[in-house]
């Protein structure tokens, strides 16, 4: 039974990363500090050295496995489709779910990410161009353009996302738009 509830709680490092993105993500990354953490999980600050190198290192970890998860997430759901029309809606599908099973990630990606330093600005530019190329892929975008589009109509809809639109309008709304590009493109 011990071992059940002992696998069952996070350990205090996922616990300590779990309240980052949380914090990071609702009152921004330069408004909290680590007391603020500390204080947040209940832990004396250099506690949380032994779980983190500083604050940007954990910003970066934070954002680089959030989107790395949602690159392994979104390729899971397009596994087995074959049409276009079925792996965009699964595309679109996938970025609602994750979105609604881990919010707080998206929002790191969009509004943290100039606190990263170059190097792992570069290494999460790779990570985004993974997601952009799964979405080229779909839509037939060699350019990127309309993928990049597509994709910041998406993360822009996170933020507004129980506000404006259900899944299956922001699904219908990313079918239109890409229709009407290709319509245009194709004149």
């Amino acid at each position: 039974m011990a071992t059940n509830l002992a696998t069952a709680l996070p350990s205090p490092r996922e616990r300590l990363l779990e309240a980052a993105a949380e914090l990071f993500a609702e009152h921004g990354y330069q408004a909290i500090g680590l007391r603020d953490l500390a204080s947040h999980l209940g832990l004396q600050p250099g506690s949380l050295y032994h779980h983190i190198d500083n604050k940007q290192a954990l910003l970066f970890e934070l954002i680089e496995s959030g989107l790395s998860d949602l690159v392994q997430h979104t390729s899971q759901r397009l596994k087995g489709a074959r049409s276009p029309g079925k792996r965009l809606e699964l595309f679109v599908r996938g970025f609602m779910e994750f979105h609604a099973e881990q919010p707080h990630p998206l929002s790191l990606i969009c509004r943290e990410f100039a606190n990263l330093d170059e190097g792992q600005k570069r290494r999460i530019v790779g990570l985004k161009e993974q997601y952009a190329a799964l979405l080229r892929g779909i839509i037939g975008d060699a350019e990127g353009g309309m993928a990049n589009a597509v994709i910041g109509l998406l993360f822009g809809q996170a933020h507004w996302y129980s506000a404006v639109a259900s899944e299956a309008q922001v699904s219908e709304g990313v079918r239109r738009l890409v229709g009407l590009a290709s319509a245009v493109r194709s004149t």
